[in-house]
């Protein structure tokens, strides 16, 4: 698909690449805000990246783990 949930959802990309040392004229309350804001999105990477390791492996199990025929069995 390309595009973030974010994208989708707003139609504008989220920018969280600033550190509070760029925010200089902005009130305390906006700098808590980015402050947050960057954990969050640091912490759903995290969780997203973790969520498809966990995806990867049970589909591989899954899927290589073919059919258990000994000899002598039907087909």
């Amino acid at each position: 698909m390309g595009t973030s949930l974010f994208k989708a959802n707003y139609g504008y990309k989220l920018i969280t690449l600033l550190i509070p040392q760029q925010v200089i004229k902005i009130s305390e309350t906006a700098k808590e805000r980015v402050k947050t804001l960057i954990n969050l999105h640091k912490n759903l990477y995290k969780i997203v990246k973790l969520v498809q390791k966990c995806i990867r492996k049970y589909y591989n199990l899954k899927k290589f783990k073919g059919l258990d025929l000994k000899k002598g069995d039907k087909v």
